[in-house]
């Protein structure tokens, strides 16, 4: 009775760890001047967007933001900021990034 109580027990516990949340990141992106439909092209023209993925914990989620919010394509975007929820619970932080126009 005990062993079968122990396992339980176990497999309770390594079920609970692996549960993977719900990562949303909030996208939102300020075009340099003449370049609005260049930079928003890959986003549909929608701005802001939206991305979810599945992490295991507030942190990672939270690295995901930060690294999002990098400007990448230099000389369209201007600005750039991400806040972060984790199963719908906003974490409170925004990320951003600035970059000049050429």
């Amino acid at each position: 009775m005990k062993k079968t109580t122990l396992i339980a027990a176990l497999i309770l516990l390594s079920s609970a760890a692996a549960h993977a949340g719900d990562c949303t990141i909030t996208i939102s992106r300020k075009a340099c001047a003449g370049k609005e439909t260049e930079a928003m092209k890959p986003y549909n023209g929608k701005n802001p967007t939206e991305e979810s993925k599945k992490l295991d914990t507030e942190e990672a989620c939270m690295k995901w933001g930060e690294k999002s919010s990098k400007i990448i394509r230099k000389g369209t975007l201007t600005e750039k900021s991400v806040t972060v929820k984790f199963d719908g619970k906003d974490l409170g932080k925004t990320f951003a990034d600035k970059a000049e126009c050429k």
